[in-house]
């Protein structure tokens, strides 16, 4: 097989202060990034600068070079900040330079993971967009990650629900879209009870036929208060968010997290007494076993699932784009793959014997739990 070896990572700015992020002097900000307050002074200074970058002639540039399992990587950050897709008006502009920024960072890399680019469907539509609008000019793979978020997060579940002695059926927010739909398929799958929180009937309806006979496994929840006999909460989706969510959520769940940004808030493992919070949509590496400098605001050693993707695709040497609904039968083998390249999961927190309450009853009585979740 003839690998590719060379990928890059194609990812935005998020909260202003991420400016000082250029300068290695603010490296501890990668591992902490609670202690920008520290910096708060300097607001002015980075402020200006997120604004200025909307008039920058170039709308990317490149703030690593590294190597990891062997093969040449970049990160390369388009000159936006979270704030600037607000704007109606600049998406346009933001649509273009991505675009830009694909164009140049294929002249060195075969493959182009894009991440948080693929959030909003309005933005590239998983990265369909750019594949429709560059038709013959685009020489690179596009990698949107999702299919190794979403194997990510179903090793994730089943290592909730050994180490915390979970059980019945589990909530999910987010749950048509790409990663949720192959989470809930999966689930399903292995004889997990799910209840999908969503309010298309059309889209429910669909992922339930595409269950087959293991659709009986699958159920339409209209209102977060259909979660109050659930001990795991899938958070795929921003909204609903903050205390609506919480006040939702019973006390002895755990909340699994893959949504971007967290409908929880940041770095909260405890929203409230009684809930653990997780973020399911990172995977783990060692960090001595490569150079990577910039972390986008992980701590070395923490990676997001849909970068390890990239790095899995090259790895394979696939030259086909990852663009559309995660194909349940690669799931297996892109793990596979991650596994054999240095990734995996994160240690789980030992706090819970304080947070997560015995199984009820009624979830024993909903469903035996598998031994394994099985991709």
């Amino acid at each position: 097989m003839d690998k590719k070896r060379t990928f890059a990572f194609l990812a935005h700015r998020v909260e202003s202060w991420n400016a000082l992020l250029d300068s290695k002097l603010f490296n501890h900000l990668h591992r902490n990034p609670r202690l920008h307050w520290f910096w708060v002074w300097m607001a002015p200074l980075y402020w200006a600068v997120s604004v200025i970058s909307l008039f920058s002639k170039r709308g990317y540039e490149t703030v690593d070079r590294f190597r990891f399992a062997g093969m040449e990587s970049q990160t390369v950050l388009l000159r936006n900040y979270a704030w600037h897709f607000l704007f109606g008006g600049i998406r346009k502009a933001i649509k273009k330079r991505i675009l830009q920024a694909v164009l140049s960072a294929q002249k060195e890399n075969q493959v182009i993971g894009l991440g948080a680019l693929t959030k909003a469907e309005w933005l590239t539509q998983g990265g369909q967009w750019i594949v429709d609008k560059l038709g013959d000019k685009l020489q690179a793979s596009l990698v949107h990650g999702d299919t190794l978020t979403a194997a990510g997060i179903l090793k994730m579940v089943d290592a909730v629900f050994k180490k915390y002695h979970l059980g019945g059926p589990v909530f999910i927010t987010g749950a048509t879209s790409k990663i949720g739909r192959a989470v809930v398929l999966i689930l399903a799958k292995n004889q997990v009870f799910v209840k999908m929180y969503t309010k298309s009937e059309e889209r429910f309806a669909a992922i339930k036929e595409a269950a087959g006979e293991k659709g009986r496994f699958i159920f339409k929840a209209t209102s977060l208060k259909d979660g109050a006999n659930c001990q795991l909460w899938l958070t795929g989706k921003s909204k609903p968010s903050g205390k609506k969510l919480l006040r939702a959520i019973p006390k002895g769940a755990v909340v699994l997290n893959f949504s971007v940004p967290n409908p929880l808030g940041e770095n909260n493992r405890q929203p409230k007494p009684g809930v653990l919070a997780i973020e399911g949509g990172l995977l783990a590496y060692n960090p001595a076993a490569t150079d990577l400098r910039f972390t986008m605001r992980l701590c070395p050693g923490l990676t997001y699932a849909c970068h390890a993707g990239t790095a899995v695709h090259a790895y394979k040497g696939w030259d086909f784009h990852e663009v559309g609904r995660v194909e349940l039968p690669l799931l297996k083998e892109v793990w596979q793959a991650a596994e054999e390249i240095g990734f995996f999961l994160p240690a789980l927190p030992e706090v819970v014997a304080q947070v997560v309450k015995e199984p009820k009853p009624l979830w024993k009585k909903l469903a035996d739990m598998p031994a394994g979740i099985a991709l």
